[in-house]
C-alpha cells in the first residue's frame, strides 16, 4: 500500500508543479480581490498547524486595529459548495470543524466558507467590509491572487503536496519545531490549558490524571505523545481519520471505554468542536511564532491606501 500511496503523492506533486508553472507563466490567471489577501498554507499533506497559525496571526492583526476576514474552504461541511457562507454558529456539519474552531477562537472575525474563495470574497464584500483577507490553507489555491504567502514547513514530513522547491515562492517560511530555538521564523504549537467539565485547569493537572486519548488529526501520534510529555498517564489511545465525524453512539462508546479504564476521555480542540461535550476533556493549544512582528508589519503595510489592490 505504501508504494501505491507514494505513487499517488508523486503524481499529486507533479500536477501541482505543472499548475504552479502555468500560473507563473501567465497561461493560467489568478483572480484578484479588491482587498489584500494573505495566504497561510504548507507543502505537506495533512496537518501542519495552519489553523493555529491563522488564529495567532489574525489575533495580532486585530490587535493592530485591522478588520480581518478569513476565507476557508470548509472541508467536510455542506456549506463548502456555497460561496460566502459566514460561520454564525457552532455547526461543524454545515461549516466544517476548522472554520468552527476559527470562529470560536476569533470572536469578531468573520470566517467565510466556500470552495471558490474568490467568489466567497466577492460575496462577502457585497454586504460587509474588511481591511484584508486571510486565506486558510491557500498555498496551492493559485486561482486566487495572494499578496503574501506564509508557508509552514515540516522537516521530516512523510507525504507532500509539492516538493520543497516550491518554498522559494513563499514570502515567509515558518519552520515547525517542537520548541523555539531562537531562530527567526519558527513555529511551535504549545499546549496552554486543560479543560474538563466546564472548567479550565493548568496543565500541571494532567500529571494527576489517567487519560483515555482519542483524536482525528492528520498526525494523531503527535497529540498522544504531547499528552504523555505533559505528564498524563495515557491508559489507551484511539486514532480516527483526519476531520472524522463522530456519531452519538461512537462518543458514548468512547466515554464508556474511558470509564472502564478509570480514565478521563481527552481529545484535541479540533475534535472537541464537533463533539461539544463538557464531560470530555480538551487540550487547548496556541501557536508561538518567532518573527511574528515582522510578518505583521509586512501585512499591515499592505493595508495602506496606496498599496491596496484595485477595486473590481
Amino acid at each position: 500500500m505504501s508504494v501505491v500511496l507514494k505513487a499517488a503523492e508523486l503524481l499529486y506533486r507533479a500536477v501541482n508543479r505543472v499548475r504552479r508553472a502555468l500560473f507563473r507563466a501567465g497561461t493560467l490567471n489568478s483572480r484578484r480581490l479588491p482587498r489584500p489577501v494573505v495566504s497561510i498554507g504548507n507543502i505537506a499533506i495533512g496537518g501542519g498547524g495552519k489553523t493555529p497559525t491563522t488564529i495567532v496571526i489574525a489575533e495580532a492583526l486585530v490587535a493592530r486595529g485591522l478588520r480581518v476576514a478569513i476565507l476557508t474552504r470548509g472541508y467536510g461541511g455542506s456549506a463548502s459548495g456555497e460561496a460566502g457562507a459566514i460561520v454564525d454558529r457552532a455547526d461543524p456539519d454545515r461549516f466544517g470543524d476548522e472554520p468552527c474552531l476559527l470562529a470560536e477562537k476569533l470572536p469578531g472575525v468573520d470566517v467565510v466558507v466556500g470552495r471558490d474563495r474568490f467568489a466567497s470574497g466577492v460575496r462577502y464584500l457585497e454586504n460587509r467590509d474588511c481591511d484584508l483577507f486571510l486565506l486558510d490553507d491557500g498555498f496551492q489555491h493559485l486561482q486566487l491572487h495572494r499578496d503574501i504567502d506564509i508557508v509552514l514547513d515540516l522537516p521530516g514530513a512523510r507525504w507532500h503536496r509539492e516538493g520543497r522547491r516550491a518554498l522559494r515562492h513563499a514570502t515567509f517560511v515558518l519552520t515547525r519545531v517542537d520548541r523555539l530555538t531562537g531562530a527567526t521564523f519558527e513555529a511551535a504549537l504549545e499546549p496552554v490549558a486543560f479543560r474538563l467539565a466546564g472548567e479550565s485547569w493548568p496543565l500541571e493537572e494532567l500529571r494527576t490524571r489517567r487519560a483515555f486519548a482519542f483524536a482525528g488529526l492528520a498526525d494523531n501520534l503527535q497529540f498522544f505523545a504531547a499528552l504523555r510529555a505533559l505528564g498524563a498517564d495515557v491508559a489507551a489511545a484511539r486514532s480516527f481519520p483526519d476531520h472524522y465525524r463522530y456519531s452519538v453512539g461512537e462518543i458514548a462508546a468512547l466515554r464508556a471505554e474511558a470509564a472502564s479504564l478509570h480514565a478521563a476521555p481527552i481529545t484535541t480542540e479540533k475534535d472537541w468542536v464537533k463533539i461539544n461535550d463538557a464531560s470530555i476533556g480538551v487540550i487547548e493549544s496556541s501557536m508561538t511564532i518567532s518573527g511574528l512582528e515582522e510578518i505583521v508589519e509586512r501585512v499591515v503595510s499592505l493595508t495602506h491606501a496606496g498599496q491596496r489592490s484595485p477595486d473590481l
